[in-house]
């Protein structure tokens, strides 16, 4: 099962990731609802300074509408799969503008998907990677 798990992360995210930052929020019900349980738990990395926890399917939404609204340009691009049972361990590099700085960032991220029944049960993510190791089960 956990082939299987890395190969749905991997369809959702160069799936996602094609597509500009209007059509992913146009997307975001349908894929939404697709590709994660009701009751999913979206946890946002808790050194950002705007971090939140959600639920649900409308939280996930919210957490995607709210992060995507601050950027003219955003684009993650997965560089590693690593199967870990139940999670999937992304690790990732986002780049992306600001919408009122105009200023370019880029960083390391490191996404955990843990899935149940076929779709996404929790989602973490990290900018730190022995966090984001110790997480999934791999870190010291």
């Amino acid at each position: 099962m956990s082939q299987e798990n890395v190969e749905f992360v991997e369809a959702l995210l160069a799936g996602s990731g094609s597509m500009d930052k209007q059509a992913l929020l146009a997307a975001l019900p349908e894929l939404i609802a697709q590709t994660c349980a009701p009751d999913i738990e979206w946890v946002e990395d808790p050194q950002r300074a705007d971090s939140d926890i959600y639920h649900g399917h409308a939280g996930v939404r919210q957490s995607f509408e709210r992060w995507l609204e601050q950027w003219d340009e955003y684009v993650g691009e997965a560089e590693r799969f690593v199967d870990c049972g139940d999670d999937v361990l992304v690790i990732a590099h986002e780049h992306a503008r600001g919408t009122a700085s105009g200023a370019s960032v880029s960083s390391r991220i490191y996404m955990a998907f843990t899935m149940h029944a076929g779709k996404i049960a929790r989602y973490r993510e990290f900018y730190d990677e022995q966090a984001a190791l110790e997480a999934v089960g791999l870190g010291e």
